[in-house]
């Protein structure tokens, strides 16, 4: 029998010598040069590529990297981009790692250069999580996003899907780790090459050069840095061309998380964002319960929904932290089995986790414990994440496009808000704007109050049903019943639903289930839309009314987890708006496209399993 493969990326060995310098033990070779990593770091790579001057005029300028490392050239390509940055700008930077370091290493390495101990402090407080698959990390301020893709490069690259206009290729030296200057990785790196696209590196190595040559690249030597006499430039064929202008403005159409991610995606970007929401209060989106649930859902398989929703997660509950107790109250998660599959299916991930130590541990009586996972309180999250929108507190009943702008219409034909780009987030009424390959299915869900005998739990519980404290009582739930979109009644709360809530709680926690009072139980009952896949939809949308207009988008069908997975979806959305990198991998892309049930019915595809059906949050 073999073993599986560790779920966690491997950390890297390493040591600090004599001097300070950070040794990669596996591959007997420095981090940066012993000459003056920061200076090597301007002259090869920053001076290598043109830059500062080849970004001057673009409305985005994107940079990809073999070899994050200590983060070096992140701290010099931002710090050069924050002096020399024009208003409006966005700067992508993404970056590949296999050995992800801990942050108190990259700490030491960086106290070399103590011009950028600030920026150092900024980057190491948002540290990426050791974990496979992508992180995007935001310094709006600055117009500065970071993108790490964590895992072996070669199988990195080929997932994505991205033009970069400069490369720096700074892996281990070829001699010690050839697999970072293969053949196969550097046609990668062509292929996500633009139009006139520059590259450089430390390296002058015979097979380096030929490699990049044999891809396309015109390749020069040029004098190099400190103990090494030459370095490598090298341009990729074409033109290069000016980034796509992004939209001046955009009109997000529904006001639940889905339209509050939006909102928050284009707002970091400096594009103005109008706001429709015909429900402002909250009185019927499932979006305004009391409390939301964050946690992960955790895959066994490299499946392309575990990335999805691992990533998402991550996005989700860094920006959380970032927001204050009032908003996440980070209690953990004690994810509980409800039978014996369960428990087989925890104890694997307990075994093999896809999450560090910090992040995720076992229950010795069994179960997950989510450190990092908690309760958000939309009441107050969803207009910090809006707030730089402009709020149209009215329903809009259709769009029209007319001279390059996107109109929200009203019932009889007036003009609510209008901008460049549009994104449909409205919930129950996504087809009422778009055109959906799929049928939309509708889900009734009641949470349920109540006070309990004894004490309440610490962290919140869940596994299917899920229980935490909220203000002195157990909120608990939910009901995941069908319902006809069609409908034009909203489901009530009966006592039944407080039942069948109590019911599916004794599944996992049968002690605290005989604890809750059901006479004094109340609720709230609202609709949750999902697709036939279960799969989230976002994307480039088609309008319902057939009209011809670029920068339409839809994003929804989330389904009970779209506190989770709607920042990161809506970070693909408005990247996709912008003409910008998206950070989701290209089988995940397709997997929440709105495109793909079309797509699978032209090749005779069958959809794939179902979902869970009551997912949690």
């Amino acid at each position: 029998m073999t073993t599986p493969a560790s779920r966690l990326p491997p950390e890297p060995d390493i040591r600090f010598d004599d001097t300070g310098l950070i040794m990669g033990e596996a591959f007997n070779d420095s981090y940066f040069s012993r000459d003056d990593g920061l200076e090597e770091t301007r002259k090869v790579f920053l001076e290598g590529c043109g830059l500062p001057e080849a970004w001057v005029g673009q409305a985005s300028f994107t940079i990809a990297e073999l070899g994050f490392g200590t983060g070096l050239n992140v701290l010099a390509t931002w710090d050069l981009w924050r002096r020399h940055r024009q208003p409006g700008q966005t700067l992508h930077f993404i970056t590949t790692e296999a050995f992800l370091m801990a942050a108190e290493h990259a700490a030491k390495a960086h106290a070399h250069w103590p011009e950028l101990a600030d920026l150092s402090q900024r980057l190491l407080a948002h540290w990426p999580v050791r974990a496979f698959g992508n992180q995007r990390i935001w310094f709006a301020e600055d117009g500065f996003c970071l993108t790490i893709l964590i895992g072996p490069a070669l199988r990195c690259l080929q997932a994505m899907d991205f033009k970069a206009d400069a490369w720096f290729l700074d892996g281990f030296a070829p001699s010690r780790n050839d697999d970072m200057w293969s053949l196969e990785l550097l046609q990668e790196v062509a292929r996500l090459c633009a139009p006139g696209a520059r590259l450089a590196t430390y390296s002058v190595a015979g097979a380096v050069r030929r490699a990049l040559e044999t891809c396309g690249f015109a390749v020069s030597r040029m004098p190099g840095f400190g103990s090494k006499r030459q370095r490598l430039e090298a341009v990729w064929p074409g033109e290069r061309a000016g980034a796509p202008a992004k939209p001046s403005s955009v009109l997000v159409i529904g006001g639940g998380i889905a339209g509050a991610a939006a909102a928050h995606a284009f707002g970091r970007r400096g594009i103005v964002v109008e706001q429709v929401d015909g429900d402002p209060c909250g009185q019927t989106k499932a979006s305004h319960n009391p409390a939301a649930l964050i946690m992960p859902r955790l895959d066994r398989g490299d499946t392309r929904e575990a990335r999805f929703f691992r990533a998402a997660y991550l996005c989700a509950t860094s920006l959380y932290a970032s927001l204050g107790r009032e908003i996440f109250a980070p209690i953990q998660v004690q994810e509980l089995p409800g039978d014996d599959r369960d428990r087989m299916r925890l104890d694997d991930l307990a075994k093999n986790p896809p999450l560090p130590p910090e992040l995720l541990s076992k229950i010795d009586t069994g179960g997950l414990l989510h450190r990092s996972g908690g309760l958000v309180y939309p009441d107050r999250l969803l207009p910090r994440l809006a707030q730089q929108a402009s709020r149209h507190p009215v329903a809009a009943s259709a769009l029209h496009y007319a001279d390059g702008q996107w109109q929200a219409l009203n019932d009889v034909g007036e003009v609510l808000a209008q901008a460049a780009a549009c994104v449909v987030a409205a919930g129950t009424q996504l087809d009422r704007f778009v055109t959906l390959d799929t049928e939309l299915e509708g889900r009734a869900g009641q949470i349920s109050l109540a006070q309990i005998q004894g004490a309440l739990p610490e962290t919140a519980l869940a596994g299917g049903p899920y229980a935490a404290a909220f203000h002195g009582q157990l909120l608990f739930g939910a009901t995941f019943d069908p319902w006809d979109l069609a409908r034009f009644d909203k489901p009530e709360v009966t006592v039944a639903g407080h039942s069948q809530n109590v019911e599916t709680l004794s599944e996992i926690a049968p002690e605290l289930a005989a604890r809750i009072d059901l006479k004094t139980a109340f609720g709230r009952a609202s609709v949750r839309v999902a697709a036939k896949d279960r799969l989230p939809i976002a994307g480039v949308a088609a309008s319902r009314s057939g009209e011809q207009g670029s920068g339409l988008f839809v994003l929804g069908a989330l389904g009970s987890r779209g506190f989770t997975t709607a920042l990161w979806l809506a970070e693909h959305v408005a990247s996709l708006a912008c003409g910008e990198p998206s950070p989701l991998e290209r089988d995940v892309a397709g997997a929440v496209s709105p495109k793909r049930f079309e797509l699978r019915r032209h090749k005779g595809q069958t959809q794939p399993p179902h979902l869970a059906d009551r997912p949690i949050a």
